[in-house]
């Protein structure tokens, strides 16, 4: 039987961080199910270097663990937030732990 995509792919998702009425930064990810695809982290270029990237990060796995997802850190910024963050290498899918090093 053939699925289309549309069955089995969701769309590209943005989990945003605001900071003074303002988007600081984004993650953008794919859900699939149970499990997120974290594939990129952005924060606002005159916001660089005052933690808005960590916390955007602690946010946005705080919400994947509300919802009970699983994540894949594709992100390199993302994996290295985990990495280092032990509290959240439980969320992440045994397949990435041992692909990124969690």
């Amino acid at each position: 039987m053939d699925h289309a995509a549309s069955d089995e792919f969701s769309a590209m998702q943005r989990y945003e961080m605001i900071v003074a009425d303002r988007v600081a930064g984004f993650i953008e990810y794919y859900p699939f199910d149970h499990v997120v695809i974290v594939t990129h982290t952005e924060v606002d270029p005159q916001l660089e270097g005052r933690g808005h990237g960590s916390e955007l990060a602690r946010q946005a796995l705080e919400f994947f663990r509300r919802t009970d997802k699983q994540v894949v850190p594709i992100c390199g910024f993302f994996a290295r937030y985990v990495r280092t963050h032990a509290a959240y290498a439980d969320l992440v899918t045994p397949a990435s732990r041992r692909i990124f090093s969690i």
